[in-house]
């Protein structure tokens, strides 16, 4: 009973910290103050690590037509308003936080984000991928996105990479394998999809280079990343941010390579 009124009395006090520093901010965002602790735990991450500290950027990306993939990816959803968890496949744009806390910064290219038939935050991974090749980072290994839902991010980065080098892995929990296949099917059959412990029978000889984790709780896959052992892994800001022991795991194999507002990109360590 103590600990609960103790947790509860801190979690007062925190909300009411917030709400007279962000008064504005907080009313805006109708008293989310799960949002705004989200908020202020990435702007602490990021002041922690200023030096790696880059802002918001699609210039990579801006210099290639996307058109094409946007049209065939939408074209190849319109199935996906029937599957389990059709709020976050019909909606990607606006789904949970991704776009709300990319508003919450001077970013102004919401426009072209939401151009991309993709969560908001991968548009922004997509673009780190690539200034990984221009910067001859990557060696030929594969590029995993864990979980993948319906694999969409594979049909934009097929106009870069060879598509033996994509790999989802989803548990079809949010959506079933057949409404998977059935999208892979309409846009060519990019990529395999299937479980983590199907990848680890038979891919587990594979090099990662980047696997991509993008919109979900990281207690639940963090061990299962960390045991791939890929080169770069590039996740959501803020679900690093909030939890104090996924930033250990993390710092214990992986340095901080890049962070904004949206993603953090971790590079593998020389421990």
């Amino acid at each position: 009973m103590r600990s609960n009124f103790v947790n509860k009395t801190k979690w007062y006090l925190k909300n009411t910290f917030l709400f007279l520093f962000n008064p504005l901010l907080t009313i805006k965002n109708k008293f989310d103050f799960d949002f705004l602790n989200a908020l202020q735990s990435n702007k602490k991450f990021i002041n922690e690590n200023k030096t790696k500290y880059e802002p918001l950027n699609v210039e990579l990306l801006k210099k290639y037509s996307f058109n094409n993939e946007n049209t065939k990816s939408y074209s190849a959803s319109e199935h996906l308003n029937k599957v389990i968890n059709a709020e976050y496949f019909n909606d990607l744009h606006n789904y949970g936080y991704g776009e709300k806390i990319i508003r919450a910064t001077s970013f102004a290219e919401m426009n072209y984000i939401k151009t991309f038939h993709l969560y908001p935050a991968n548009v922004f991974a997509i673009n780190e991928v690539l200034n990984l090749v221009e910067r001859k980072s990557l060696k030929g290994g594969m590029i995993l996105d864990y979980p993948s839902g319906i694999g969409n991010i594979f049909l934009y980065l097929s106009k870069f990479f060879e598509n033996d080098l994509f790999y989802g892995v989803d548990n079809f929990v949010q959506i079933s394998e057949k409404d998977v296949s059935l999208y892979q099917k309409f846009i060519g059959n990019v990529s395999e999809i299937n479980t983590i412990d199907y990848f680890y029978e038979h891919k587990n000889d594979k090099k990662i280079d980047v696997l991509i984790s993008i919109e979900l709780n990281l207690n639940l896959i963090i061990d299962n990343i960390l045991e791939l052992k890929p080169n770069y892994i590039i996740f959501e800001t803020f679900y690093v941010s909030r939890f104090s022991h996924i930033k250990e795991k993390l710092s214990s194999k992986y340095d901080i390579y890049k962070i904004n507002e949206s993603i953090i990109v971790y590079k593998k360590g020389n421990f």
